[in-house]
């Protein structure tokens, strides 16, 4: 029995819906996901449950790569169809080709691959040098067997927009955001029963109401609660296992705009591990240096004299009074554009006798 037999039946089911619909239409679909919304699942649950006699889903799972170049994608989507042992080609795209072909012997049959590029995206490939030829090519790859031959894409960021490619996924592009609420469900009593827990309602409740049932923070809060973790926003946030996702969360610099296609705008527990940003364009050469050296050293105190150092290097003679007023009138005008009370500071606090120390806000 496969993995993704014990998934339940509807798992997905509205971006499970648009793929099959889109592609028994011939069309070609494009599912955008951050980090951690749970892609190589989706595409990995729709090619072992959704392949019919008249419709095949194959993957093509880009973590299986040997090294980030065009040529071993190719031969990698080689393999996924069949080619046990992929060797050199003198034109790789005309050989992939014939192999599309013999999967299309039979007259009524159709082929989606579905190319989980989540890792072409980090390494650089879809946006770099190499990028027009995948790209171009897999449009010819289509269009040479238009409506029996489609892709289906998985990436953490929308493929790049100027390419004839793009044209085939922009009426059909998905964002991957947070589980229903019966698939977050699953996952927390497959968790548990896993572990051989027994979680009450109200525990997986709270767990998907902090997470918002988004994949790797339900994940992440069940193993903190399962460890010892309050059921609160402090709690879980503390927890090792839910800051390393919430740090590779934001490894990636999403924006307010691709948080709201993800459904995770105003997330707490996603907020409190985010990195506070600024508005510069307003700042001194001076409090721009300071802010710098804050950001530089976060939740740490940084003392007067390491500051001082920092913001006035040219300086070599400076009475130590003077020093500290000159650093405290500083400290007072950035404080006066960064925080939105400066009265009760969120980021620069005062360490009495020593310095600052900057926070994130929390």
């Amino acid at each position: 029995m496969s993995v993704w037999d014990t998934y339940a039946s509807d798992y997905r089911a509205r971006e499970v819906q648009a793929i099959t619909a889109a592609t028994q239409a011939g069309e070609c679909v494009s599912v955008v996901g951050l980090s951690g919304a749970g892609k190589s699942n989706l595409l990995g649950f729709v090619a072992h449950t959704q392949s019919t006699a008249g419709q095949r889903f194959v993957l093509v799972d880009s973590n299986r790569l040997p090294e980030y170049s065009l040529t071993a994608f190719l031969r990698l989507i080689r393999r996924a169809l069949g080619d046990a042992q992929p060797v050199a080609a003198p034109d790789e795209w005309e050989t992939l080709d014939g192999l599309i072909e013999k999967q299309l012997d039979d007259p009524d049959g159709a082929l989606s691959l579905l190319l989980d590029l989540s890792l072409l995206d980090r390494s650089g490939l879809m946006s770099g040098e190499a990028s027009p030829a995948l790209f171009n090519n897999l449009r010819a790859l289509r269009d040479a067997h238009k409506f029996r031959l489609t892709f289906v894409t998985a990436s953490r960021r929308p493929l790049p927009p100027h390419n004839e490619f793009a044209e085939l996924i922009h009426a059909h592009t998905h964002w991957l955001g947070p589980l229903s609420e019966s698939d977050a469900r699953w996952n927390v009593a497959r968790f548990a029963e896993r572990k051989g827990l027994r979680w009450d309602d109200a525990a997986a409740q709270a767990l998907i109401a902090a997470s918002r049932g988004y994949p790797s923070l339900l994940r992440a809060a069940c193993e903190a609660y399962a460890d010892g973790a309050s059921l609160d926003v402090s709690g879980l946030s503390a927890h090792p296992a839910v800051r390393a996702r919430v740090e590779e969360f934001w490894a990636d610099n999403p924006g307010d705009e691709e948080l709201l296609w993800s459904g995770l705008e105003n997330l707490p527990l996603l907020m409190a591990g985010r990195a506070p940003t600024f508005d510069t364009s307003h700042l001194t050469a001076k409090e721009n240096l300071l802010l710098g050296y804050f950001l530089d050293h976060p939740d740490v105190v940084c003392e007067k004299d390491d500051l001082i150092r920092a913001v006035w290097p040219e300086d070599k003679v400076f009475e130590r009074g003077v020093r500290d007023d000159s650093l405290a009138q500083l400290i007072r005008r950035l404080r006066e554009k960064i925080e939105p009370d400066p009265a009760n500071p969120r980021y620069i606090h005062t360490v009495p006798g020593r310095g600052y120390r900057f926070t994130g806000g929390e």
